[in-house]
């Protein structure tokens, strides 16, 4: 319905337009050819017409001629273009006209060479006179399909560039997931950093400790010392003046022991006081710790979930039910005690390695003896406890020449190495290990060991070898009772 009367009322708009100037009718005045125009444009027609060499009027629509003094006004189409009015606009409003500022004529043409919306007199004057002009309506069909053709390919500038937008905020957004995560990295590392100097200074503090009672100790001693002698010289002088001082019978009572006394009286010297500290305070070197400490970082990014193999654990050995802890629970025999600390009580790792990296942490606290490391998949299985085993042949079992690449621990504090050309390497170990790292390259054919427990201090490294089988972590925990344990990554 609506549509309809749209309709209608543009039909109706079309018939009530001046034919010149291209809007509603006003004072309109129809010639004798029955076409109708607005007083001032029709009026303006007839006199161009009688300056023209023509001398008379033509009607701008279909060229009758007319006579000037035969225009008549036509009210019905007035009251028609105020109806229109009316309904179009509201009631009491005017339609916008859009007029040129240069001379107020209503702008229905358009310069081609200028690209402008002129007026008719603009279009005789001396700028724009020679120029290509057409009714707008004519021009704007022109730029109607100039501009949707511009308009389709700006849309498509715009669809890329809110995908190219999409794009970076995709990316924005990854990159700041990247970012949290490395600086909660960052943060770790270097509160890892400042617990060990922390470590470090209490070590230092302690160290510094025991240098402060051992000193002050001889030092207190030597007082003491000095404070009973002391005392016994006031005496014996304190005797010596009595007996001086008194009779005959009191001088010569017992004076062969005041004599020996005082003739043989030599004061004791103290013992050797402390002047300084034995070992000053150094800091320690941080090129080295950091240098240490990235190593470690760096073999741990490698860190794998190694469990137990309970098939190959020898009978006096008991796993944990997550097959992470193994402990020695077999009887003591001292006459097999070397066959029974390096043979009867191993177990290997479930997992097996054939190429890669690979790195796994080993709880070994309060523990006086075990073996870590890695061994040859095809390695003969662990003897039983009644076997009988030469005792001088068993290093050998530990060579990398029949598949054992390890390091372990005898006797609480003797640290070895087993290689092909040592009965075994003694260890250096300044702190004690209760945390053992090992790391497996195995196309470099490298074992390395690391001391967790002092930052990551490099134990030993197994270098150059070549592994012609797959290889397991091995675990040994000896006859010590304490249990060994694997650590979950990063724990």
């Amino acid at each position: 319905m609506m549509t309809m009367t749209s309709t209608v009322l543009v039909d109706i708009q079309v018939e009530v337009t001046c034919p010149i100037c291209r809007d509603l009718l006003t004072e309109p005045l129809s010639i004798d050819c029955g076409h109708s125009f607005c007083e001032a444009c029709i009026t303006e027609n007839s006199k161009q017409s009688e300056i023209s060499q023509e001398g008379q009027s033509r009607c701008p629509v279909c060229r009758t001629s007319y006579q000037s003094e035969n225009l008549r006004p036509n009210r019905h189409l007035a009251n028609i273009v105020e109806r229109l009015k009316e309904v179009v606009l509201g009631p009491g409003k005017q339609p916008k006209l859009s007029l040129c500022v240069h001379h107020g004529e209503k702008l229905q043409l358009f310069c081609k060479e200028d690209e402008k919306v002129i007026c008719w007199r603009c279009e005789r004057s001396q700028e724009h006179r020679g120029h290509q002009t057409f009714l707008m309506e004519e021009a704007a069909q022109e730029y109607q399909e100039k501009f949707q053709e511009s308009l389709k390919k700006l849309r498509k500038e715009q669809q890329d560039a809110e995908m190219l937008q999409a794009f970076i905020r995709e990316r924005k957004a990854s990159w700041k997931n990247q970012l949290e995560p490395e600086r909660l990295r960052l943060q770790a590392q270097f509160t890892k950093l400042r617990r060990i100097l922390d470590k470090e200074e209490q070590r230092e503090l302690k160290n510094l400790e025991k240098e402060e009672k051992r000193g002050l100790s001889i030092i207190e001693e030597a007082e003491d010392e000095l404070v009973q002698q002391s005392q016994s010289l006031r005496e014996l002088i304190s005797d010596l003046e009595r007996r001086c001082q008194g009779s005959i019978m009191e001088l010569l009572q017992d004076v062969h022991d005041v004599s020996t006394r005082s003739e043989f009286w030599t004061p004791m010297k103290p013992k050797a006081l402390p002047k300084k500290l034995r070992s000053a305070f150094r800091a320690p070197d941080l090129k080295k710790m950091l240098r240490m400490f990235r190593e470690l970082t760096d073999v741990q990014s490698y860190w794998v979930d190694v469990t137990l193999n309970p098939h190959t654990a020898n009978l006096n050995l008991i796993l944990s039910k997550n097959r992470r802890q193994v402990r020695f629970v077999g009887v003591k025999i001292f006459e097999l005690r070397y066959l029974r600390e390096y043979c009867a009580t191993s177990v290997l790792g479930h997992q097996h390695f054939s190429s890669g990296k690979h790195y796994w942490e080993v709880d070994v606290t309060k523990k006086t003896a075990w073996v870590l490391g890695v061994c040859s998949a095809s390695v003969e299985p662990a003897l039983p406890l009644n076997q009988g085993v030469d005792n001088q042949k068993m290093p050998s079992r530990f060579r990398p020449n029949v598949g054992y690449w390890v390091i372990g621990l005898k006797h609480t504090h003797e640290y070895r190495a087993y290689e092909d050309t040592f009965a075994s390497l003694i260890l250096s170990m300044p702190v004690p290990p209760r945390r053992i790292g090992i790391f497996l390259d195995y196309e470099a054919g490298t074992v390395s060991f690391y001391n967790v427990t002092n930052h990551g201090f490099p134990i030993y490294t197994f270098s150059k070898y070549y592994f012609a089988t797959p290889v397991c972590p091995y675990f040994n925990p000896c006859t010590c009772e304490v249990p060994i344990t694997l650590c979950r990554p990063n724990s």
